[in-house]
């Protein structure tokens, strides 16, 4: 429950607009930055951060994936957020995302955006 409260005041961000490359990327940021917190939250609880723990904990922070289609949330986006809280409490590290690709202007948003592949 500690991830939880730590998680979801950081999580509360409610916009009625596109996010634009540069606050994705910030957003992606912040939340590995949680996910690494939640690790160590973790350990203190006595959990092990495996894949299915972080998980679960990602999904007891609700719905805090920001918006980033004009007031709503699409699957890519969604998809990608919660990789890296969960990629990073499994791995005590925050994952730390790639800047946005040079040529696209930090007020645009992307056509569309994957989570990454583990082999």
């Amino acid at each position: 429950m500690a991830v939880v409260a730590a998680g979801a005041a950081v999580l509360l961000v409610s916009a009625c607009s596109s996010l634009t490359w540069d606050q994705k990327v910030e957003e992606l940021r912040k939340i590995g930055e949680r996910g690494a917190d939640a690790h160590y939250l973790l350990l203190t609880q006595n959990k092990q951060p495996t894949n299915d723990e972080c998980t679960s904990n990602y999904q007891l922070l609700g719905d805090g994936t920001p918006t980033d289609s004009l007031g709503s949330v699409t699957k890519e986006w969604r998809d990608l957020h919660q990789s890296y809280f969960v990629d990073s409490c499994v791995s005590g590290k925050p994952r730390v995302p790639n800047t946005r690709p040079s040529g696209t202007p930090a007020s645009s948003a992307p056509a569309s955006v994957s989570p990454s592949v583990k082999p």
